[in-house]
């Protein structure tokens, strides 16, 4: 035992701490430096800086390091690629999406329980033909890791809207409960469905029946939001 415990500081424990450095070493390189140090929430743009460089590093270096910032950066720069292609370069985006949507499978390997990534993936997925099955599961999944967090509600609830007519009953379920839930406690929800409801045709008949439904204070705000849209 005691030979053993020498050899572990000897030999192991050396090796153990050059290895964590060089982790560390090639996140640090791969982040940029200003976000190094702080928490970031998964797929908010405006919170890391996109940068070619580093999300090409982060590329190279993801085999081997699982880490929440690699990620974060990995799927900025190829979000940013895939809603250029959108517009100027059509054949490639199937690829790219499908690329984006692999980054995401590794960054639910680090963090499962992210509401933010299961939402990303079912919008991605909503994109794509044929993957109504795959959408409705990320959606729901959404939901079951975060049920009580409004501001996920209601990108929960506009993802929902937004592709209606693709939805679970299970989910078009959730969606309602959402806003019934959310609702008197946040107008912002309120507002962002009296947006849906002026700008998606196929959101009215929804939004008339969950407001018909709604508390009266509720229904003032979706009216004045609704009029102050117009």
């Amino acid at each position: 035992m005691k030979i053993f415990i020498n050899q572990y500081f000897k030999f192991i424990f050396p090796l153990l701490l050059l290895l964590l450095l060089g982790r560390e070493t090639a996140i640090f390189m791969a982040i940029p430096q200003e976000h190094y140090l702080k928490e970031l929430d998964f797929f908010i743009p405006s919170l890391i800086e996109n940068d070619e460089k580093k999300a090409k590093f982060s590329n190279a270096v993801a085999p081997n390091i699982a880490n929440r910032k690699l990620a974060h950066i990995r799927y900025k720069y190829c979000a940013r690629k895939l809603a250029t292609y959108l517009i100027f370069d059509k054949p490639k985006v199937v690829a790219q999406r499908l690329q984006c949507l692999s980054i995401l499978d590794d960054a639910l390997a680090v963090a499962p329980s992210s509401a933010l990534i299961w939402l990303e993936k079912a919008k991605l997925h909503g994109q794509q033909e044929n993957s109504d099955e795959l959408m409705n599961q990320s959606l729901f999944n959404a939901w079951h890791v975060a049920k009580r967090q409004d501001w996920v509600g209601l990108r929960r609830m506009v993802l929902s809207l937004q592709n209606w007519d693709k939805l679970s009953d299970v989910n078009k379920a959730n969606a309602m409960a959402d806003f019934m839930y959310f609702s008197p406690k946040s107008s912002n929800i309120v507002r962002s469905l009296a947006h849906q409801y002026l700008l998606n045709p196929a959101a009215k008949p929804i939004a008339e029946a969950w407001i018909s439904q709604s508390e009266v204070q509720v229904q003032r705000q979706f009216i004045g939001f609704v009029r102050s849209g117009r």
